[in-house]
């Protein structure tokens, strides 16, 4: 605005200071919106948010208004975009659109488009114009090669909390691949048999992350290359107390290690240091299981991958590594039966009733 252009530099920090007091109030609020974009613009050509210290009008706006710095950057965009693009800044004025709906439009508007955006642009959600920017925004190479030179992953564990922490970012479809693998698993989750209730969707997505590694090491050829070592005295194998560790992470309890235990490769060393190793069950006998069961034996539960072959009695307490001890189970209701403290009796080649911790078997129907 031609005004703005005149003013001295403390009475454009004046007029940003009562301008964004009346846009914040939603006196005229459109109007003072745009006006408040247009003395944001104009400070920010002027660079005078150095004189303040300030290295960005954005962080000079994150300290004078208080608003975060993703925001005052935004703001400080927007206003100088809206300075060449005259009908979507009417349109903003005049309240025929919103602030989250020009800002994203900003970004896809040209000289040439603005008047067309301008009117096509007031039948849409604040969604649709953020998706409109987003899509027809070519990606330019370098770009791209950028978001994936950025890609990173760093994972450390908390062994007061017996936590592994996750943090990273990864590029375009990379993280598409990841997202859909992720929701895919998440979204085959039931609700949790005692409650009815859904564990929350940043659990699942915990556990879907778990299944993938599971799966990934579990079609490793070499048994070698795709272990996690767990490291437990005899005592503790027996359930009789003792010390249970993952190498190179926290202590673990017992459940957790005979869940591990059903179908994990074992290595026994003995008083002399000498080894030897084997699967339980072996592979031949998982086919035939899952085979028999087409999926999660669990009622209702409708998963047919990445299942764990669970011995009805485990074989800690003898119980035989055989058809008639085994089923399969997908890695959720695995869980169930070994920390939730579940049993499963009935017969596995037939019929097989699971058991609730207070001893009431799991109802199909009403009584």
């Amino acid at each position: 605005m031609p005004e703005f252009s005149q003013c001295t530099a403390d009475e454009l920090v004046e007029a940003i200071d009562r301008l964004h007091d009346v846009a914040a109030q939603r006196r005229s609020g459109a109007a003072a919106q745009r006006r408040l974009l247009a003395a944001v613009a104009e400070y920010d050509r002027r660079g005078a948010w150095g004189q303040d210290g300030a290295r960005s009008m954005g962080a000079w706006l994150a300290y004078r208004l208080g608003v975060s710095h993703r925001t005052g950057a935004e703001w400080a965009r927007v206003g100088a975009a809206l300075e060449g693009l005259p009908a979507l800044a009417g349109a903003l004025e005049e309240g025929r659109l919103s602030l989250d709906q020009v800002a994203p439009l900003t970004k896809l508007a040209t000289p040439e488009t603005d008047e067309v955006l301008a009117e096509e642009a007031v039948g849409w959600s604040a969604a649709q114009c953020g998706a409109a920017a987003r899509y027809a925004r070519p990606v330019p190479g370098g770009e791209s090669a950028d978001c994936h030179a950025q890609r990173s992953l760093r994972w450390w564990w908390d062994f007061d909390r017996r936590m592994l922490h996750l943090r990273g970012q990864l590029p375009d479809e990379a993280g598409a691949t990841v997202a859909a693998a992720l929701e895919r698993i998440a979204d085959s989750y039931k609700p949790n048999p005692e409650t009815g209730v859904f564990d929350s969707y940043d659990q699942r997505g915990a556990d879907a992350l778990a299944e993938l590694a599971s799966s990934y090491l579990g079609a490793q050829a070499s048994p070698d290359r795709a272990t996690v070592v767990i490291v437990a005295e005899s005592s503790a194998v027996a359930g009789e107390g003792g010390v249970i560790t993952v190498d190179g992470g926290p202590p673990i309890g017992v459940h957790a290690l005979w869940r591990q235990l059903c179908d994990a490769r074992v290595e026994i060393v003995g008083p002399d240091g000498v080894g030897r190793a084997r699967r339980t069950p072996p592979a031949w006998l998982c086919r035939k299981i899952r085979r028999r069961d087409g999926g999660c034996r669990f009622p209702s539960c409708e998963r047919r991958r990445w299942g764990h072959v669970h011995h009805i009695r485990h074989w800690v307490h003898r119980g035989p590594t055989d058809m008639d001890n085994l089923v399969w189970l997908c890695p959720y209701h695995h869980r169930l039966v070994h920390e939730g403290r579940w049993t499963i009796a009935g017969d596995p080649n037939g019929e097989v009733i699971f058991v609730r911790p207070d001893g009431r078997p799991l109802a199909r129907g009403p009584a």
